[in-house]
């Protein structure tokens, strides 16, 4: 199926861009999350009429998600949990719970799929975790 992408989506291409995607991908994820819009004539038309307003607001997000991300910039977070005598946590530190320390300490609203975790924190000691605050803004906490 085609699509035209509303915003930047990561491997796949940046706004305004005509696309082909499996049918299920966009049915399931792109169109219901307002990503994209299915490639027909009146849609291609529509998008080039919205096309300034929609650069308008997603340069609004952007530069709301880099002030966020100004605040968030090297700080640290310190979440207490319960751990064995190896230094083994009991249970893990989820995405949820690095949203909610993000949300409560630095003030920040983060959903918890923006927490990108490249492995479960099972074991105490610091560790680097990448927040996606907008497609194109990233930091490391």
């Amino acid at each position: 199926m085609q699509v035209i992408l509303l915003e930047r989506v990561e491997k796949l291409g940046k706004m305004g861009d005509v696309v082909t995607v499996k049918d299920g991908y966009a049915r399931n994820f792109l169109l219901p999350q307002g990503k994209a819009l299915r490639a027909t004539k009146a849609n291609l038309e529509y998008f080039e009429k919205q096309r300034e307003e929609l650069e308008r607001k997603n340069a609004e997000a952007r530069a709301a998600a880099e002030k966020d991300a100004e605040r968030m910039e090297g700080a640290k977070l310190v979440l207490i949990r319960a751990a064995g005598e190896a230094g083994q946590l009991y249970g893990s530190v989820s995405t949820r719970d690095i949203a909610n320390a993000v949300k409560d300490e630095l003030e920040v609203e983060v959903a918890r799929n923006q927490v990108i975790l490249d492995k479960p924190i099972k074991m105490i000691g610091l560790h680097d975790v990448t927040v996606r605050l907008h497609p194109e803004v990233t930091v490391t906490v």
